[in-house]
């Protein structure tokens, strides 16, 4: 089994338009023969009526003077993620391709107790390359997984950029090659920050430990966790574009 993890970041899967070109994507993967994994991040930005910022001030504005549980925001704002899995898991069954839609602890990602930052202690892969064997696209909630004794944890903003390079870490050992793609809405890793410099050059290849330091020092393009966890198993790991067919970053 060659297994594609696919992250699609919120705007790619915030309009029935993006969430078309995101569904290209993950149609030419499994034509390509990958079996696929597709995780997702929560539909929009703040504004959007499931976007993490709304979910986050809907429960602190019950009463701005009282502090959420950390426990129940992750609770809550999970939510985001599980919805967009499952819609996004439908607009490819829509195109005929079986589907399974998964929390993350339902992939066997199991997380320390750290609620709303969350870290990973583990992932148990059986259940869900079970399901690739069966030809399905899985598709996996980002952005959390679940304690050992089932509590909804959440593992920081960014935390669907991890979701993936740690699935694709926990299925390395179990299939024959595994690569992870990162889509967002620029076609890949840039000398620059692309909104300030208007011909910033984008990079055909950067060294991990590059991305990781980039992403410390504020750019967005991938979460420093998720270039450390692609380094650490050495899974390659690809930025690219949901909207154009550039070739991206390795």
């Amino acid at each position: 089994m060659r297994v594609m993890v696919q992250k699609f970041g919120g705007t790619s899967v915030a309009t029935d338009e993006s969430r078309a070109l995101a569904a290209d994507r993950v149609a030419q993967a499994v034509e390509a023969g990958w079996s696929v994994v597709v995780v997702v991040s929560a539909i929009g930005r703040k504004g959007a009526p499931y976007a993490t910022d709304t979910l986050l001030g809907l429960l602190n504005g019950v009463d701005p003077q009282v502090s959420p549980a950390p426990r129940e925001s992750d609770l809550l704002l999970a939510c985001g993620e599980v919805i967009s899995t499952v819609i996004f898991a439908q607009t490819l069954r829509a195109r005929g391709y079986e589907t399974i839609a998964l929390t993350g602890g339902q992939a066997g990602i199991i997380t320390d107790y750290e609620y709303t930052n969350a870290r990973i202690l583990e992932i148990q892969p059986a259940y869900l390359l079970q399901q690739l064997g069966t030809g399905r696209i899985v598709f996996v909630a980002g952005f959390q997984g679940a304690t050992e004794r089932g509590a909804i944890t959440t593992l920081g903003r960014g935390g669907s950029d991890t979701t993936a390079s740690a699935l694709g870490a926990a299925v390395k050992p179990h299939v024959e090659h595994v690569e992870v793609e990162i889509y967002t809405d620029v076609d890949g890793v840039k000398t620059a920050d692309p909104r300030i410099v208007k011909d910033a050059r984008t990079l055909t290849v950067a060294s991990y430990a590059e991305v990781s330091e980039m992403a410390h020092q504020g750019a967005k393009v991938v979460h420093p966790r998720a270039a450390e966890i692609a380094e650490i198993h050495d899974v390659p790991l690809w930025v690219k574009s949901t909207f154009d067919e550039a070739p991206g970053t390795l």
